[in-house]
């Protein structure tokens, strides 16, 4: 929905794409940059990149997956069993997947890996900044999210009273347990850092103040997409 002079209006079918395309193409360049500085990704990617290490697959295919099966999940949750806007969340998240690839690839051969590591320091952090707001746009358009933060959204709102930090953190500690368990069959661990900490702790920070300050006349409406 859109907030103008004491109005709300709801956005048309082109205000809804546009936002959408900003949206998907910043949360795919914020990750796809993450990934290749090396110095911790968000941390589902950090869950898809260790699980990629551990079994050689490639990483858009455990991102696919999550997105898959969060997308089930959220309909569980959210108890609202809606096959249009599942269908919509689960391509997104498959858009999203190749993106990554993509941007990360073209990162990667760009040299951003290979510069010093303070500067790929200073990249990561605004990589993760660029993902929350992102996920700020698409989650007030509320028109076709990723099923990730679509679950986020769902925790926020029916769960967490709105807090956005809470409903992040909570969604992120299923992740960093991923991580985890891949660490413990191989004894590696990579894409978890100190910016993955950043964004555990500050990317629900981060959401709130781009609702606030980045098109900040565009606000959450109907979180369940009725």
């Amino acid at each position: 929905m859109y907030y103008l002079d004491g109005q709300f209006y709801q956005l048309g079918l082109k205000q809804k794409i546009s936002f959408f395309a900003i949206s998907l193409m910043l949360n795919s360049f914020g990750n796809g940059l993450s990934v290749a500085t090396a110095m911790g990704s968000a941390p589902w990617t950090a869950g898809a990149a260790n699980l990629a290490h551990l079994t050689g697959w490639q990483i858009g295919i455990f991102l696919a997956l999550f997105a898959t099966s969060i997308a089930f999940l959220n309909m569980f949750l959210a108890m609202n069993f809606n096959w249009i806007r599942f269908t919509g969340n689960v391509l997104f998240g498959l858009s999203f997947s190749l993106l990554v690839g993509i941007f990360a690839a073209f990162f990667v051969k760009l040299g951003v890996d290979a510069i010093a590591w303070y500067w790929r320091l200073l990249l990561d952090i605004f990589a993760i900044w660029t993902i929350g707001v992102a996920i700020s746009i698409y989650q007030r358009v509320n028109w076709v999210l990723h099923p990730l933060d679509d679950l986020t959204n769902i925790l926020r709102f029916d769960y967490f009273h709105g807090d956005a930090s809470k409903a992040q953190m909570s969604n992120f500690i299923v992740a960093i347990g991923i991580s985890c368990v891949a660490f413990l069959i191989s004894h590696q661990i990579v894409a978890l850092g100190l910016v993955t900490l950043v964004s555990f702790f500050f990317q629900g920070r981060n959401i709130a103040w781009a609702d606030r300050h980045i098109f900040k006349h565009l606000v959450h409406g109907d979180v369940r997409g009725d």
